[in-house]
């Protein structure tokens, strides 16, 4: 065995003196770390069941910031040690069961590896085990190596898998999915709010497109032309949905499963009041996730929308939106009339 790539590309690593421990060959690591080579740099990483270290090893080389080698042998970690001298870097050695590192370890990390004696079980146990104790960080990935003789099979609908199949080696890259919580007003939505929706779609995957409530504004659409206009700019885009709801954003968020709260900003006006309703949101266990607005939408507003709307002019609105939003202000402006038309027969 021998390091792939990196500060320590060539080194030798001691194997294991019997077949008690079998080390993933510089063929499969090879491949493995290809696929991760954009992951590794300032990574954080747990190299369960260690064995030889060679995995967490390949990481230090390669410029993550920690590594945590766990294996339950007392062999297995005396022989990561010897693989470990000579080598840089902020690393620590534990023997210790997994499932009690992951249980106790309050830390998350960037990438986990799962590498258990092969038709042992465990390996599809500690990867439940790693969600259920939370110990993957936001955008993290899970790389589970077993025999291909035994599928795994997710207990879990929330989790994304990409297969990698080696002859009898397979190599699974499991990932959390992220349901992102794009929130606001929408009174209506605009060009510069479909930008935002955009770039979420783009990094998570799946996006609810919540029309809240803010008990100090006055609403010009009604909850049900809000909610429908929404749908209507959304319509077509994959993995976007949207709903309504008068309760406070973390508590919609935690209703419809999301993971992570997503806000645009337009600029340093906006920043401050995002960056204070962040903090809210983190206490009551959501992350917030700013997406700037571009330099092309940042001048719209709600404000200066309705105006424009009250003219005439759709264009600051979504696309797909304009005819939905035509139709309620048609509706609007004749609801306006027959009340005229009904006080002044009053009269």
């Amino acid at each position: 065995m021998r390091v792939i790539s990196g500060k320590y590309r060539g080194k030798k690593l001691a194997s294991p003196l019997d077949d008690s421990v079998r080390p993933t060959t510089d063929r499969i690591k090879e491949t493995v770390f290809n696929i991760l080579q954009w992951d590794i740099a300032g990574a954080r990483v747990l190299d369960l069941f260690c064995g030889s270290g060679a995995l967490g090893i390949e990481c230090l080389s390669r410029g993550a910031e920690e590594v945590v080698f766990v294996d339950k042998s007392r062999e297995s970690t005396e022989l990561t040690k010897t693989n470990l001298k000579g080598i840089d870097g902020n690393y620590r050695v534990v023997n210790a069961d997994f499932l009690n590192v992951l249980r106790a370890h309050g830390k998350k990390f960037d990438l986990i590896f799962i590498d258990p004696p092969y038709k042992s079980g465990l390996g599809d146990i500690a990867v439940d085990a790693v969600f259920e104790c939370d110990r993957l960080a936001r955008g993290g990935i899970v790389v589970y190596e077993h025999s291909t003789e035994i599928p795994f099979n997710p207990s879990s609908d929330r989790l994304n898998v990409r297969t990698k199949v080696m002859g009898s080696v397979t190599v699974e890259f499991v990932t959390r999915k992220e349901r992102a919580f794009v929130t606001g007003s929408f009174d209506p939505i605009t060009k510069g709010h479909e930008y935002v929706i955009d770039r979420a779609a783009e990094e998570f995957g799946e996006v609810v497109v919540a029309c809240l409530v803010n008990p100090e504004k006055e609403y010009f659409f009604t909850p049900e032309e809000r909610l429908a206009v929404v749908r209507a700019a959304i319509e077509g885009k994959e993995g976007v949905s949207a709903l309504y709801s008068e309760k406070s954003a973390v508590e919609a968020a935690a209703e419809a499963g999301a993971t992570v709260l997503v806000r645009g900003v337009r600029g340093e006006s906006d920043e401050t009041y995002e960056r204070e309703m962040a903090d809210y949101n983190s206490r009551h266990g959501f992350d917030t996730v700013f997406i700037p607005s571009s330099e092309e939408f940042a001048k719209f507003s709600s404000t200066q929308v309705r105006a424009e709307l009250a003219k005439g002019d759709f264009h600051s609105l979504p696309e797909c939106a304009i005819m939905t939003a035509k139709e309620i202000m048609k509706n609007k402006t004749k609801g306006k009339a027959r009340q005229r038309g009904v006080a002044d027969g009053n009269d």
